[in-house]
């Protein structure tokens, strides 16, 4: 396979700012039925009439510093950012698209060694780094913005600072391992609510062989979706999902048009190759609720996908290609008890 460029279709990243209008806890799923009469024409309109507006816009987010090592960010078990760079990240990352209510939030982070990037960076005479060093270190500050619409630097409210053991003396408690993880929690206070993912059957207790081969068909029907170009279909699996994310960050009318925009975009790319689902491993994330398959987040598989979704395709002489984030659950409301009855959705 060449190298090529990558472009993740993550389109719960696109952040906005909102006009305000009402501050009420919110809980919005919206049935199949109502769904009925959206199209890729008219679903910004009736998505921002059935989004609430909040007169306070408070924002967490996240400031990493991180020494001789890469990373990837989980938010109560929910993928937030993945960074497989020798460089720090100038932005702070804005993580409100994974809570789903006020109360506690657990902060995961995954710190992987540096691999080749030294000998990418500076040459071939640089070290392959297959594990963490005595110096890898990270540093995560919370931060709260009280009111996004009115965001100010100086209006930052740090909540929580936590550094790895072994920070400030450059002994670092994972050294010689190739992979380690950390915890913590800070609360938030969110003027939303949403069910999200939390009604799902626990997908650990699945057969996994049975859970590989529904995922599998979930794949191939949104693949399919895909290679027909059907836009409205891929409006209606990802409307929910859509409305809590733009929901919970705010987002302004002109931001959810262009979410909706870039997927016809993409459905309307016409030399779409995608690749055979291979070289994946079965992933859970949401405490077990939520799964997918991806490629590996360690050095061990092919760097260009390094955890990326099994699904993409390439496109454009086969130089850039785009990954298709599913995430997956099972509605305990829906769930009859057996294994092979089990019909997956993407998560609201």
């Amino acid at each position: 396979m060449r190298l090529y460029k990558v472009i993740v279709v993550l389109v719960w990243c696109l952040v906005g700012m909102v006009s305000c209008a009402q501050n009420t806890k919110t809980t919005k799923n919206m049935n199949t039925a109502d769904q009925d009469s959206i199209t890729i024409h008219n679903v910004t309109d009736k998505m921002w009439q059935t989004m609430p507006k909040y007169n306070e816009q408070p924002m967490y987010l996240l400031r990493i510093n991180q020494e001789y090592c890469t990373y990837e960010v989980l938010v109560n078990d929910i993928p937030i950012k993945e960074y497989y760079r020798s460089g720090k990240l100038a932005t702070a990352i804005k993580i409100n698209r994974a809570i789903l209510k006020s109360g506690p939030q657990k902060v995961t982070i995954r710190m992987y060694p540096y691999g080749d990037l030294l000998q990418q960076e500076f040459g071939e005479d640089q070290p392959y780094m297959s594990t963490l060093k005595k110096g890898s270190a990270m540093l995560v500050e919370v931060i709260k913005v009280p009111d996004w619409k009115n965001y100010n630097i100086s209006k930052e409210e740090s909540i929580k600072v936590v550094k790895t053991k072994g920070h400030d003396n450059q002994e670092f408690v994972g050294a010689g391992l190739p992979f380690y993880e950390f915890s913590f929690t800070f609360k938030a206070e969110v003027p939303f609510e949403f069910e999200g993912w939390t009604n799902g059957i626990d997908l650990l207790k699945v057969d996994s062989t049975v859970l590989k081969q529904k995922i599998i068909s979930y794949f191939k029907m949104y693949q399919k979706k895909y290679e027909e170009k059907d836009v409205n279909a891929i409006v209606d699996l990802n409307y929910n999902f859509t409305l809590r994310n733009v929901t919970t960050q705010y987002q302004s009318k002109q931001h959810l048009k262009e979410i909706w925009e870039e997927y016809a975009n993409d459905l309307a790319i016409n030399d779409k190759e995608f690749q055979p689902l291979k070289d994946y491993e079965l992933a859970f994330f949401g405490d077990g609720k939520i799964a997918t398959l991806k490629h590996s987040s360690g050095l061990d598989g092919d760097s260009r996908l390094r955890g990326h979704s099994a699904l993409f395709f390439l496109y454009e002489n086969q130089n850039w290609f785009r990954s298709l984030g599913v995430y997956l659950y099972m509605d305990k409301d829906k769930y009859t008890g057996k294994d092979e009855d089990i019909q997956l959705e993407m998560i609201k």
